[in-house]
């Protein structure tokens, strides 16, 4: 039929015109894909599936067989259907720092990098300086500061290099690659917004073997820790968590109150997780951070199938929503 001729050959003018976007968040051994539907006032989760990388494809967070990652990456996309889609990446959790540092002076330096390297082990980065790519984000000054202060994100550029090289031999057009700890804080945002005076919020990614604390005072971090152990130890993990936050309050004498902010694949299973959680801290206001529950992300319209993976929990999104709203802050 001439119709069906001329539809042909629109679905590729269309998805040239409008092409889709799938975000990643990317790990040494899975990969974790997102497709949003932007039609309503609350992105739809369309397409959502973790798949296991090759083996020895990526070491801490480094591509290290760029033409099988690539080759994986861009097959499984056109087998999902996202050919011709424009991709967003999460990097690795452990492949980038970040610190709050005060500047020296009355203003924030020109060339921060240049500081930072004088500072040495003193700037409190692990990774060298000198070969990391940087973000700086200044902050706001509080009442009574005496020094500005900027939020730093560092990320080795070989990793970043590597990464980008991957996307470009899968022949995918990629929009940008974003550390992950920008992207849980991003994704927070809401909360934030609500957070009282003198609040200090506990932020608890909480995995099958290892857990992660970053607190946040004013919307900004000021601590952050991992804490070992796992479910079995969830007494332990209480426990570490009342330390750091006494710590913290005894270093800050405002804070009033506490909110212990749950993600992670652990934080999916309420009886073993979070109700013990609440029970042996009961002065913290406990909130489980899904997207969906909350009213950020819209679920999909007919239950996920995984094809090769499998499905995340709701609670292992915020990365990938984070980065979801990239556009909504530029």
């Amino acid at each position: 039929m001439v119709l069906a001729g001329i539809v042909d050959r629109l679905i590729p003018l269309q998805a040239w015109l409008f092409p889709s976007r799938v975000l990643l968040e990317l790990d040494d051994h899975f990969v974790t894909l997102l497709a949003l539907d932007h039609q309503g006032s609350i992105p739809t989760v369309k397409w959502l599936e973790r798949v296991p990388l090759p083996a020895g494809t990526c070491e801490q967070g480094i591509p290290v067989r760029i033409e099988a990652l690539a080759d994986f990456i861009g097959d499984l996309l056109v087998e999902r259907g996202f050919a011709t889609a424009r991709v967003a990446a999460v990097l690795p959790t452990l492949s980038s720092e970040w610190h709050l540092v005060q500047w020296p002076g009355a203003d924030w330096p020109e060339d921060p990098r240049r500081l930072l390297i004088e500072r040495g082990r003193q700037a409190g980065f692990r990774l060298p300086i000198q070969s990391a790519d940087l973000r700086v984000i200044h902050l706001e000054p509080d009442d009574g500061a005496i020094a500005p202060s900027s939020l730093v994100i560092a990320v080795r550029k070989a990793l970043l290099l590597g990464w980008i090289e991957t996307f470009a031999t899968a022949g995918l057009s990629l929009d940008g690659l974003e550390a992950g700890q920008v992207c849980v804080l991003r994704a927070l945002e809401p909360l934030l917004n609500e957070t009282p005076d003198g609040q200090v919020v506990a932020v608890f990614e909480l995995s099958k073997d290892s857990s992660h604390l970053l607190l946040l005072q004013r919307g900004i971090p000021v601590y952050e820790r991992r804490l070992a152990g796992s479910l079995a130890g969830i007494g332990v993990l209480a426990d570490e968590l009342r330390r750091s936050i006494d710590f913290w309050r005894q270093q800050e004498r405002g804070v009033t109150s506490v909110q212990l902010v749950l993600h992670g694949s652990q934080a999916a299973l309420p009886e073993e997780v979070v109700e013990p959680l609440r029970q042996r801290l009961p002065a913290w206001q406990l909130v489980v951070a899904d997207p969906i529950t909350l009213g950020w992300l819209q679920g999909p319209a007919e239950p996920l199938q995984a094809q090769v993976g499998s499905i995340p929990a709701n609670v292992e999104l915020l990365r990938l929503l984070g980065l979801a709203l990239v556009e909504t802050y530029r």
